[in-house]
């Protein structure tokens, strides 16, 4: 009987257990999980002009999460502020409840966090330059992140990702003031007593992807995505340049191929500002070769797939990204780039052209002693070129020096040599006009004596088939 109770006892005892295991796993699930929920801006509800605070969350690995204060506090008495920022690594405890320890000019200062709804209230205990106790209000989903969380946001990855362990410690993270093709920090983890590196990484600008990055060479995914990169169309780490004012009149009421290096601009084959596809050359000649290049910040690797040309007959396109001009006219190129499991669809165009001498300078008329200085160039090619000009009729016009001078009325033909390339246009002088082109004199003729022939033809018909109505039904 007694042996039927202590057994009793011990199931009672195990079940109570697995079910204070079983609430205590689902609180601690609840409340991370609602922290989640939680990403995003918050504004300090007692902020004015002077003083004001804003505060972002981010959800790390685990149960871990990134917090950063941006605040300023001053004085309206004094008309001055100052700004502080500090970021770091808070775990969600069993009850929802978060907690940050760290150090700031060596004193230790914890931070506790509550979340209720769309508020987060914080609490401070140690001495830091501002305090940033006090309710704050959910604002929106973005945020804009600073250094500080950069360097933060490696504390919430894996130590043996990250190498930031307790064989490394003390260490400082440390990061490059200038950004890594406008959307990395470049940090590094320096260990304090020997003062070496360690550990080197990018930071992508939000915090939604960091990459090992020891060798400079061969990063490598540990933490996020880079789908964010292949979608942002500003790199917000590059300094904006400065647009030249126009003034106002008065009165006025977007397999591997070879690469171009970091910082590329945005131009009209961008698939973004951060990451770029375009074609070596847009121009390409017909019967030359060219190749499609990747701008990726970081030296990512990257891939190359699906590659089609909408004109496979004017420009062609290999698995390799090479670009063959066959003949003259305009091909979109169309693919897909493909960075650590993130892809993006592009498309570029390509132009294969046949070089000729041009010399937009040349109207179709001049006047009688009318001066006109005439340039050429072949298209395809920079700069001008000096090709022997001559004219068919002397009398009509002449060309001295490069200068062409109308002399009398009449159609001139004017021709420019340079090497194997010759090329002719027709002008007219004074009171003379260029003949129209072939067929289109008898054309317009046609369509204008049909006009005529309805226009004249259409009342007759209509008035005679009216009087033969009329006499015809009075003659019945």
């Amino acid at each position: 009987m007694k042996r039927n109770s202590k057994m009793n006892k011990l199931m009672v005892f195990v079940l109570t257990l697995i079910v204070m295991l079983a609430v205590t796993a689902a609180a601690m699930a609840k409340g991370s999980e609602e922290w989640k929920k939680a990403e995003g801006s918050y504004t300090w509800k007692e902020s004015s002009q002077y003083n004001n605070g804003r505060l972002i969350i981010k959800p790390m690995e685990e149960d871990l999460f990134l917090f950063e204060f941006n605040v300023m506090r001053g004085s309206e008495k004094e008309d001055s502020s100052y700004d502080f920022s500090t970021a770091g690594i808070f775990f969600v405890e069993d009850n929802g409840t978060a907690e940050a320890e760290f150090e700031v000019d060596k004193k230790p200062v914890k931070l506790t966090f509550n979340l209720n709804g769309k508020t987060i209230t914080v609490k401070q205990a140690g001495s830091m330059p501002a305090d940033v106790s006090g309710a704050y209000e959910f604002t929106e989903k973005g945020y804009e992140v600073s250094e500080a969380a950069a360097t933060a946001v490696l504390e919430g990855i894996a130590p043996v990702k990250t190498s930031l362990n307790n064989t490394n410690r003390p260490y400082r993270l440390v990061y490059a003031h200038e950004a890594i093709g406008g959307w990395f920090y470049d940090v590094r983890a320096i260990n304090a007593p020997s003062n070496k590196l360690f550990a080197r990484f990018l930071v992508a600008a939000d915090l939604s992807a960091v990459y090992r990055n020891d060798d400079v060479k061969n990063p490598q995914l540990i933490y996020g995505s880079p789908a964010a990169m292949l979608a942002t169309k500003k790199a917000p780490l590059l300094p904006e340049e400065e647009e030249e004012e126009t003034p106002e009149p008065e009165g006025a009421t977007e397999e591997k191929v070879e690469g171009k290096g970091d910082g590329a601009k945005e131009n009209q084959f961008a698939i973004s500002a951060v990451v770029n596809v375009e074609p070596a050359e847009p121009d390409i000649k017909v019967g030359e070769s060219s190749k499609l290049v990747v701008t990726v910040p970081g030296n990512l690797k990257y891939k190359l797939s699906d590659l089609k040309s909408s004109a496979s007959d004017k420009v062609s396109v290999d698995d390799k990204g090479t670009l063959t001009a066959k003949a003259e006219g305009t091909a979109t190129i169309s693919g897909k780039l493909t960075i650590d499991e993130a892809s993006r669809e592009f498309k570029v165009e390509v132009n294969a052209y046949v070089p000729k001498l041009e010399c937009n300078a040349l109207p179709a008329h001049v006047n009688v002693n009318e001066k006109l200085e005439l340039a050429a160039y072949i298209s395809g090619q920079e700069g001008e070129v000096k090709p022997q000009w001559s004219v068919s009729d002397g009398k009509i016009a002449e060309i001295k020096d490069g200068v062409l001078v109308g002399k009398g009325d009449g159609v001139v033909d004017v021709t420019a040599k340079n090497g194997e390339m010759t090329r002719t246009w027709k002008v007219a002088v004074g009171k003379a006009e260029l003949p129209k082109p072939d067929g289109a004199k008898a054309g317009d003729d046609d369509d204008f004596d049909m006009l005529d022939i309805l226009i004249l033809g259409l009342p007759v018909v209509l008035i005679g088939g009216g009087i033969w109505m009329f006499m015809n039904r009075k003659k019945n």
